[in-house]
């Protein structure tokens, strides 16, 4: 039933939506190839386009934009994020009629539907294992190393989800833990592209990023990833509306496409990340290294996330 009147709501908006255009937030990694992989696709389902314009610092352009929105959807949002938004004021309610296509209740990060999961993955070390004595198993181990790890800035998305994997490791003793990190840290960057663009070029032999990041990697390669010992961290995206006057119709369309087929492949295949819905994936991802350990943040760490990331880049400033 749900699937014959998402069909019917694409039938309407077609004829009824003509050139209305959604905008929607991406992180900066994402906005381009995003527009490539789905927006033609979009249009030709619904009839509305849509334009994804990449944002640095999501959260902080929400609050400047928070009595006149640009934007009517933003993608990326961690748990955390969500939580801030929310008190915030600056995202709305909404549960798209396919929510069942999502495969795993554990994927849906909010009860009351500020935001619907559209891809999950898990962090991880990248190593490059030609340019280290010996590869650590642990974060224990990390601390030992001298200017080999390149971490994103804690004010990235995947910056910030490192740094509650160590909240989500050491308790209250995080910040000891990055203390005695740092000697291990030769940069400190503005995001995962920055990282990525230093890691592949040799100039460090460790950086903090993703375990599905091996998907690049041929097999045999002197590169591989890994999850230190002490537990994985499964970070998901969500994707919510932008809080405004008035909620175009468009952006809900939106909301029910990114549980489609094509963006979740589009997630998979582009985004190196893991879909929410059943969708199958080819033996490559077989490669990706995970555990049987996980780690997960309380509720009260989620809410501290931004006086964290704060601490952090104090820290690592002195």
């Amino acid at each position: 039933m749900k699937k014959l009147l998402l069909m019917l709501l694409f039938t309407v908006s077609i004829l009824s939506y003509g050139v209305e255009k959604v905008v929607v937030y991406t992180p900066s990694s994402m906005g381009g190839w995003l527009e490539e992989a789905v927006a033609e696709d979009f249009k030709a389902k619904t009839g509305v386009e849509v334009e994804f314009v990449g944002i640095k610092g999501m959260l902080t352009r929400m609050k400047l934009e928070k009595r006149r929105p640009k934007a009517d959807i933003v993608l990326g949002l961690s748990q955390a994020n969500v939580m801030e938004a929310k008190k915030e004021d600056l995202v709305a309610s909404y549960k798209p009629e396919n929510a069942d296509k999502i495969s795993r209740d554990e994927f849906i990060i909010d009860d009351e539907w500020y935001t619907t999961p559209f891809d999950y993955g898990s962090l991880a070390i990248n190593a490059n294992i030609k340019g280290i004595d010996k590869l650590p198993g642990s974060f224990e181990e990390m601390k030992g190393l001298k200017g080999q790890l390149i971490v994103p800035s804690p004010n990235s998305f995947t910056g910030q989800e490192f740094m509650m994997w160590t909240v989500a490791v050491y308790g209250e003793k995080w910040k000891e833990f990055w203390t005695e990190l740092k000697p291990a840290i030769r940069t400190v960057t503005p995001g995962w592209n920055e990282a990525w663009a230093k890691f592949t070029v040799g100039e460090v032999p460790l950086m903090a990023g993703y375990a599905t990041s091996d998907l690049y990697f041929e097999e045999g390669s002197s590169y591989k990833s890994f999850i230190p010992e002490e537990g994985g961290y499964i970070y998901i995206q969500g994707a919510s509306l932008v809080n405004k006057s008035e909620i175009k119709d468009g952006a809900k369309l939106f909301m029910e496409y990114i549980l489609d087929d094509n963006f979740q492949r589009a997630m998979a295949e582009k985004n190196y990340m893991l879909p929410v819905t059943d969708l199958e994936l080819g033996d490559e991802y077989m490669r990706v290294p995970t555990s049987s350990k996980i780690v997960t943040v309380s509720d009260k760490d989620l809410a501290r996330v931004e006086e964290y990331k704060k601490e952090l880049i104090e820290l690592l400033r002195k």
